[in-house]
């Protein structure tokens, strides 16, 4: 597409003066920058104040600074859609950085300690969430749901705290990290046992996902640890 020059000056007036998008770009109002530039500054700030005053992991203040400026509070932060598609990109980021950190050697140490803790830390509140649930008068999918709620640990956190303590490359912190995704994959496991309760409940729709899950940890950890690593090393 050919512009003129004529074009190019009429879009950077519409531009300068809070006009709409222009063709050579889309225009992103002023304000929206700024309350960009302000929440990312605001989440700086109340990480270090957690961290250095509070005494905490950066990532409670960090927290705080999303409870206050998001909706609930001040709505200051604009564009709240692309902001939740950087959060998963990161969230991805984080997964794979775990699966990076991961020491095999240590972790075949801990592994069966790591799938009793893991299955421990994940049915006790996961009943105890479903029990709740049917004592608050819900149904059978609300329960399962509101379990499978209570079950997961949230591998993001673990790993900021652990990386902000140094500790992630230790026995305790690959047990932690290695309990944390094993608690993830039973969740998921379990809320996708809603999408069989939905309609005709039949063998196929319950039994399926649990295979699924299975099968892709088996096949996916077999390869990660006996098949990979000669081609990449």
């Amino acid at each position: 597409m050919n512009v003129t020059t004529a074009e190019i000056v009429a879009s950077a007036s519409r531009f300068l003066s809070g006009g709409g998008d222009g063709v050579v770009g889309i225009h992103v109002p002023y304000e929206d920058v700024w309350f960009a530039m302000l929440f990312l500054s605001a989440i700086w700030i109340f990480g270090f104040l957690g961290e250095r005053i509070l005494l905490m992991p950066s990532l409670v203040g960090q927290i705080f600074a999303g409870i206050i400026c998001g909706p609930a509070l001040l709505d200051i932060v604009p564009l709240p859609e692309a902001f939740v598609l950087l959060g998963e990109i990161g969230l991805v980021l984080l997964v794979i950085e775990a699966g990076v950190d991961i020491d095999v050697t240590t972790l075949k140490l801990i592994g069966k300690r790591g799938v009793i803790i893991a299955t421990l830390g994940s049915v006790f509140p996961i009943a105890f969430g479903i029990g709740i649930a049917f004592a608050l008068g819900a149904d059978t999918k609300a329960a399962i749901a509101a379990g499978a709620a209570f079950g997961p640990t949230s591998l993001g956190i673990a790993m900021n705290i652990l990386r902000s303590g140094k500790i992630i490359n230790t026995p305790t912190g690959q047990l932690i990290v290695a309990a944390a995704i094993i608690d993830d994959m039973i969740a998921l496991i379990i809320l996708s046992q809603l999408g069989g309760l939905v309609g005709e409940i039949t063998v196929v729709g319950v039994v399926q996902p649990i295979a699924t899950a299975l099968g892709f940890l088996l096949i996916g950890g077999d390869l990660a640890f006996f098949f990979l690593p000669p081609f990449l090393g």
